[in-house]
């Protein structure tokens, strides 16, 4: 065997397809009953849902883009109808919350990034010193706790976890839409174009991606001189008691699931440079809430509802998680349904409630923030994710935080192969984690995985 792929999600796919075309004998090991990883589709109706990654982020230099849209894969969303709403049912002029809306993200943009400052600091100043949110003082409040909890600047527990603004400048978007969807098919298409089951199922190629296949050891040869020096191979040990060899490896857990296991996976130990990375980087954990209504009760769509969270309502029901949640957005293809965005600890208290538990606590807040404007119809069903609390994931997407700017570790010292002494890779890493500027994306999650097999077809050609 050439090269074993570890993780078989949107970079480890994307690896594999890119060494078979290259004629190099390849293997996926994936410890879930199904491919895609952080992509999760799943049947709901005539359509699909998607619990995890739903659009393709921009167009110029995205992978997903040059893809999917020869293909006529991608759609592109109508215009929002936006409502701004007080917990107190009050709705807030459009006019003035985006004049407030602008004020903070005018802050950030033009904030120093050099630093090790995080954005929740940038914004808390922003409110004590911008005179547009000044005027406003509790309004802006609210505005800046929507804004924390919208961009998932993080740092609730330990100020070194949240996000920092020198992040800002490392994490590369793609200009053009930032919001195409998949016409209803879901996201997990790229996966099916990636082995070339899409458009045409017949050719699709044939790799060989074993299920349920959870890695607990990686062991490689470091040296001539090593006990194993007659063994080049990299050894690769499951948790069934399978075990498998190849010339390399390529490693695309989530960040999430590097932080747990990395002591015990990797055999000879990482370096120190690569565990400061692992622990440094952060992984944000961000879950969806699907609420389908019996029928559609706001006035137009696209629907977008920005909910602002008074002190006092917040109080009304107890600091629930669900006082969180700062947004409902209608869903393509799907006329009763909309979605809610929740962050951070209060998605991992989401997750740990039962559905019945969740479905109480989403009439809570309707009944709240929609009784005065609104007639809501009931809710028929709820479906969410639980990305945190999933054993092969442990998270949504990584991101670069405080610890980092205090402490180093980066992308790309995370995405450093670990070599032979004759310098060739034999344990590299992809994932979105290891992306060196378009990390917490799918697109950067594929570029990572073609970057890793490009490194090896080059090695093994030699």
């Amino acid at each position: 065997m050439d090269v074993i792929v570890i993780g078989c999600g949107a970079s480890g796919i994307a690896a594999l397809r890119k060494l078979h075309d290259a004629g190099l004998k390849v293997m996926g090991l994936e410890a879930d009953e199904r491919i895609g990883g952080r992509i999760r589709t799943i049947e709901y109706g005539d359509c699909h849902l998607d619990l995890g990654a739903a659009w393709c982020h921009g167009e110029k230099d995205n992978v997903v883009f040059e893809l999917a849209n020869p293909l006529g894969l991608l759609g592109r969303p109508d215009p929002d109808n936006k409502w701004y709403l007080l917990s107190t049912g009050q709705l807030v002029a459009n006019e003035l919350s985006e004049s407030i809306l602008q004020a903070i993200n005018d802050e950030v943009a033009n904030a120093e990034k050099n630093n090790t400052e995080s954005i929740k600091d940038c914004v808390r100043n922003a409110a004590k010193n911008n005179p547009t949110l000044k005027k406003n003082p509790q309004l802006a409040k609210y505005f800046v706790e929507f804004f924390e909890k919208n961009s998932h600047v993080g740092g609730e527990s330990d100020p070194k976890l949240g996000k920092s603004l020198k992040g800002l400048e490392e994490c590369w978007g793609c200009e053009g839409e930032f919001m195409l969807n998949w016409k209803g098919r879901g996201y997990r298409t790229i996966l099916d174009v990636l082995l070339k089951k899409y458009p045409d199922p017949s050719k699709q190629i044939s790799i060989p991606i074993h299920l349920k296949k959870e890695v607990e050891t990686i062991k490689w040869r470091t040296s001539p001189s090593s006990a194993d020096a007659n063994n080049p191979l990299v050894h690769v040990s499951c948790k069934d008691g399978s075990l498998y060899a190849a010339k390399s490896v390529i490693v695309t857990m989530s960040l999430g699931v590097l932080k747990e296991r990395y002591s015990n996976l990797f055999n000879p130990p990482l370096p120190a440079e690569k565990i400061n990375a692992i622990k440094n980087l952060q992984l944000a954990v961000l879950d969806k809430i699907y609420i389908d209504f019996t029928k559609p009760w706001w006035p137009k769509s696209p629907a977008n509802f920005t909910i602002l969270w008074t002190d006092e309502d917040k109080k009304k029901l107890g600091n629930s998680w669900v006082t969180e949640i700062v947004g409902l957005y209608s869903v393509t293809q799907y006329p009763n349904m909309l979605l809610a965005w929740i962050y951070g600890e209060a998605a991992i208290k989401m997750e740990k409630a039962s559905e019945q538990e969740v479905k109480t606590e989403i009439n809570k807040m309707l009944e709240l923030f929609f009784k005065k404007e609104f007639k809501v119809t009931p809710v028929k069903n709820i479906l969410r994710s639980q990305w945190g609390s999933n054993p092969l994931a442990r998270g949504s997407y990584s991101y670069r935080s405080v610890a980092n700017e205090e402490n180093g570790g980066s992308a790309i010292v995370l995405s450093e192969p670990l070599y032979h002494a004759n310098h060739f890779p034999v344990v590299c890493f992809a994932g979105e984690a290891t992306s060196h500027h378009r990390h917490s994306a799918v697109h950067g999650a594929i570029e990572a995985g073609f970057r890793e097999a490009d490194r090896l077809i080059a090695s093994l050609k030699k």
